[in-house]
């Protein structure tokens, strides 16, 4: 039972990095805020690798195009 816990225990460790780090290769160059409806609130969405993506994935005229803060080009796809 020890050896089971300390299996578990050891697997989480190890999957925790690898994950944290499949996150981080989300995040591509260019970001945009979208528009939450009813809240009047923006989500940054950085899904666009050019900026001619992320002006084509707009929802509506007053979103802007701008560079991801927390992009790193060691992590590109």
């Amino acid at each position: 039972m020890k050896m089971k816990f300390i299996f578990a225990v050891v697997s989480l460790a190890l999957l925790l990095p690898a994950a944290a780090g499949a996150q981080q290769k989300r995040d591509d160059m260019w970001c945009r805020d979208q528009v939450i409806t009813g809240g009047g609130s923006t989500a940054m969405i950085c899904s666009a690798y050019t900026y001619q993506q992320c002006m084509a994935s707009r929802t509506s005229p007053g979103e802007r195009c701008y560079l991801n803060p927390r992009y790193d080009p060691r992590f590109r796809r």
